[in-house]
């Protein structure tokens, strides 16, 4: 059996209460400011239930199934970019309003082609050429959550922190900071970890040839507010802290 949540419990017993308070009101049937005041406070209490009710939606998705519900997916496309003999780390690119990533043979990122075809040539460096795993969180916060990513690596380490801490609630704490030619990002007490953990027991290169899709988020970000490229340059794990350290350098 589900419990139910504290909002629940908390609507429930705010209208037993109305009904207690109105019950003694009209069963004393004074008449007097004592029996105005029991009904003002039991039609109070009664809205007030009502209210957090409404809002109630049942229980959210447990944090371990949204974890494990993308490693898969970034798994089976880290297999099959090495099948295909790429090495390389995601590169995340500005291509006219759009962010793409691509995946390289070696280091250095190819051209980028005119076209959007996944695969890229060896004329242009080779590689492959995907949607971020990222890119439709940062479209959905910027349609509907108004999502501006200051200029700057200081607003850009604001906002990774605001929408990650505070809009999108995916840790206890989130500090990104300027670090050399990048950004080092600090997710302590991670809700999606255990997506974490499967990505990395079967190799720590899913984590930056791909990416899952919060580290890819924060990758667009810094694309979309330095107007620069980003590599996922590393990315490690703590069992003992439920962390993730997530380096992104600034091309």
């Amino acid at each position: 059996m589900k419990e139910y949540s504290t909002t629940f419990l908390g609507g429930t017993a705010l209208i037993g209460a109305a009904a207690l308070l109105l019950a003694v009101a009209a069963l004393t049937g004074r008449g007097d400011m004592t029996s105005a005041t029991l009904v003002l406070v039991g039609v109070g209490t009664f809205v007030g239930g009502v209210i957090l009710l409404t809002q109630y939606r049942g229980e959210p998705v447990v944090p371990w199934v949204a974890g494990l519900a993308t490693a898969g997916p970034v798994i089976d496309l880290t297999r099959l970019c090495t099948d295909l003999g790429l090495q390389g780390n995601a590169h995340l690119l500005l291509r006219d309003e759009e962010i793409v990533q691509v995946v390289p043979v070696g280091d250095s990122p190819p051209v980028l082609p005119s076209d959007d075809y996944s695969f890229i040539g060896e004329e242009n460096g080779g590689g492959v050429q995907l949607q971020p795993t990222g890119w439709l969180l940062y479209e959905r916060l910027v349609r509907d959550h108004a999502l501006v990513i200051p200029e700057g690596v200081d607003g850009l380490c604001t906002a990774i922190r605001e929408v990650g801490e505070d809009v999108l609630c995916l840790a206890d704490r989130i500090v990104a900071a300027p670090e050399g030619d990048g950004i080092v990002v600090q997710i302590s007490g991670y809700r999606l970890y255990e997506g974490c953990r499967a990505v990395h027991a079967v190799s720590p290169k899913c984590c930056t040839m791909i990416g899952c899709p919060v580290c890819n988020l924060f990758a667009c970000m810094a694309v979309a507010g330095l107007h620069r490229g980003c590599v996922l340059e590393h990315v490690s794990i703590d069992d003992h802290e439920q962390s993730v350290k997530l380096v992104l350098r600034i091309l």
